[in-house]
């Protein structure tokens, strides 16, 4: 039962949750500054978790674009 009135739920249960729907345990074992993610990063990678691999292989790319041309910017 989840359901059960405001308590944690044990740790076989949580553990059959958070795999069941793919979540990332960080939020729950560490703070913030911890993670040393903001809520921008955490939108990008649930987008990213829903992508298939062809549109994973396009951010990919995007992204080491984004780097070069910052490296780029520095050095100019």
């Amino acid at each position: 039962n989840i359901e059960n009135k405001g308590q944690h739920p044990s740790f076989n249960l949580f553990f059959k949750l958070v795999t069941l729907f793919d979540i990332s345990v960080d939020q729950f074992f560490y703070t913030e500054g911890q993670r040393g993610e903001n809520s921008c990063r955490k939108h990008i990678d649930v987008l990213l978790s829903s992508m298939n691999e062809k549109e994973l292989v396009v951010m990919e790319a995007t992204a080491e674009g984004l780097k070069k041309a910052r490296e780029t910017e520095v050095q100019e």
